[in-house]
């Protein structure tokens, strides 16, 4: 073969279509490709920002630990003694409110003479400070206005704390003097 001469390569027709469709699939198998890989790093970023989450899991941890280690220093049996102390002490108080009150009542009917609430009134105004509901005065009408100017037991019906509760308020010179009031049901251990 002299060297002037080349070869000469002929390519069938259809060559430079297939040579098209090649680039086109080519184009978009890459284009795939590169969405996968676009949602691989998607995803590989919210699973950082889930660990992200995660991290405030050891700072919980850290305060639980810390408030369990000052809870066991709690004596607990003795702040509920001092709770209930509290509320026993709230209770003599709101009785002792409710002696001055009226002692500064009949004190001042002694000096002005006044219609205040009846004996029916003053009876259910001090069950219901003493916390007690759903309240029923026994004692018939006739007997209570006996005791308003005397002294008699009123006897009375109650819930306290949704327990049912049985017992008499003494009057005394028409005032209330005390309040007995037991749950009608013994309380077994």
């Amino acid at each position: 073969m002299p060297a002037s001469e080349t070869l000469a390569v002929s390519f069938p027709a259809w060559w430079p279509e297939a040579l098209l469709w090649l680039a086109v699939a080519g184009v978009l198998v890459g284009g795939a490709a590169a969405l996968g890989i676009w949602a691989l790093l998607r995803r590989l970023d919210e699973a950082r920002g889930s660990l992200r989450a995660l991290e405030g899991l050891e700072e919980i941890q850290r305060t639980l630990t810390r408030g369990q280690a000052q809870r066991e220093g709690l004596d607990l049996k003795r702040i509920e003694h001092l709770l209930v102390d509290l509320r026993d002490g709230a209770r003599r108080l709101e009785e002792l409110l409710l002696r001055g009150e009226q002692a500064r009542a009949s004190a001042s009917e002694t000096l002005v003479p006044a219609l205040g609430p009846s004996l029916a009134e003053r009876v259910l105004n001090r069950l219901v400070a003493l916390g007690y509901e759903r309240i029923e005065i026994v004692t018939p009408s006739e007997a209570l206005e006996a005791f308003a100017g005397g002294s008699g037991d009123v006897l009375v019906e109650a819930r306290r704390d949704g327990v049912l509760c049985k017992g008499r308020v003494r009057v005394r010179g028409g005032r209330i003097d005390s309040v007995q009031l037991q749950p009608a049901f013994p309380v077994f251990p």
